[in-house]
């Protein structure tokens, strides 16, 4: 029990420091609470508690895919025969889900028969990033964590290796003929839609876009160098990580930054940004990050020709992919920094993995398991620096996440 009672000490402490909002206080204090819960409870609890998981994140997908988290009203309530109408759905069917998400907190119950949000509900609304993210969860990557028997039965008990061979395509049977991109592609054009968003859920604690890395520098830059592109958004999806750096510091020249992405993502960023004050004026590339960076051997000093780009950013990338195929994309950039500009940098935007991970960095650790990665270590981010000629200066971090910036320059210079 002393180990209970420290918990509870720590606990408190953290509550007091959560009236001054610090945000590294709160993840703190939920840490200890889920450890005091792990302390305190019957081996049997668990197996429980994994049940209601299962569970509950089956009624919450339904919710959603039923638009209920956007008709039970942000104030009041609505009676389960109102949402089971609203679908021509049997009453029974929708009360017993909903029985499930009152019973773990997610819906309350403010009279017989009828719900009301939570304060967390809402994160399930209709086409939240956050919302899509959990569905990306249960229909793309809960299948391939039910499929490690029979993938591990089949490959052997092994980290799976390759763009094909992967717990993320075996459920539906192509693995060995599809990587994970085509397969999301395959799924559809609305599917693709739904993975950029997905990408732009869990930003405000899980994978901040500001608050890590300095950008300013770049706006002082561009006062006294009138012709370098400065910042490029390599894989940037929709332009979340551009856009929020731009908000952040808006000193930095938007026509001189690039987004770089898919055809497929880049085509509809076009079109959605026409109008956008920020994003308009931001080049936006078809790119392959696996050739050649288009993006260099345009800037001209005296007669010369060099690579051009001041900063090249990659976020949540690397993670996606093995060892030597990260070598080969950070090689790729390491080969594009201009050799005349020794401030040039590669920025990594990754979450960084330790010995004893956060529960959410092993969980997506696992995750990237299913598509033959890995979180990685500070360690293991220098040695893919190192192979691809680069040298890590920094690492930088924010307080209260495990997602940093580990900031590179040319090996050499």
């Amino acid at each position: 029990m002393a180990d209970v009672e420290a918990l509870c000490n720590e606990l408190s402490e953290q509550v007091k420091a959560l009236r001054g909002g610090s945000e590294a206080a709160r993840r703190r204090a939920t840490a200890a609470a889920r450890r005091i819960i792990t302390e305190i409870s019957d081996p049997e609890e668990m197996i429980e508690q994994q049940s209601i998981v299962l569970a509950e994140m089956a009624c919450i997908r339904m919710y959603i895919a039923w638009g209920f988290f956007d008709k039970i009203p942000a104030e009041g309530s609505v009676s389960y025969a109102e949402l089971a109408s609203s679908i021509n759905a049997s009453e029974s069917l929708v009360r017993r889900m909903g029985q499930m998400l009152v019973a773990t907190g997610m819906l309350k119950r403010p009279q017989p028969d009828h719900v009301a949000l939570s304060r967390l509900a809402p994160t399930f609304k209709t086409d939240t990033f956050d919302g899509c993210h959990f569905t990306m969860m249960t229909d793309e990557f809960q299948p391939a964590y039910q499929a490690f028997p029979g993938f591990f039965e089949k490959y052997g008990a092994q980290v799976p290796e390759g763009e094909t061979k992967v717990p993320f395509c075996f459920p539906d049977g192509v693995d060995g003929k599809l990587t994970y991109w085509e397969l999301i592609a395959k799924r559809g054009e609305g599917n693709v839609d739904r993975f950029g968003r997905a990408m732009q859920g869990l930003q405000t604690h899980a994978w901040p876009y500001t608050g890590i890395y300095d950008f300013s520098w770049i706006a002082e830059y561009a006062q006294t160098n009138s012709e370098r592109p400065l910042l490029l958004d390599i894989g940037g999806g929709q332009g979340q990580m551009i856009r929020a750096v731009l908000e952040e510091t808006p000193a930095i020249p938007r026509n001189r930054c690039y987004l770089q992405d898919r055809p497929e993502v880049i085509g509809p960023v076009k079109e959605s940004s026409a109008n956008d004050p920020v994003m308009k004026d931001v080049q936006k590339l078809v790119v392959n990050f696996h050739k050649e960076q288009p993006v260099k051997g345009m800037y001209t000093k005296n007669k010369i020709r060099y690579a051009c780009a001041l900063v090249y950013l990659i976020r949540r990338c690397i993670h996606d992919y093995t060892d030597e195929d990260s070598v080969k994309v950070l090689t790729i950039l390491a080969n594009a920094l201009p050799a005349d500009e020794p401030r040039a940098r590669v920025l990594i935007n990754d979450q960084i993995n330790t010995e004893d991970p956060t529960p959410f960095v092993a969980a997506y650790d696992l995750l990237m398991l299913t598509i033959a990665s890995m979180e990685r270590s500070e360690k293991q981010f220098a040695d893919l620096a190192a192979r691809a000629g680069l040298e890590v200066v920094k690492v930088h971090m924010k307080e209260g996440t495990m997602c940093g910036v580990v900031e590179c320059k040319k090996a050499g210079v």
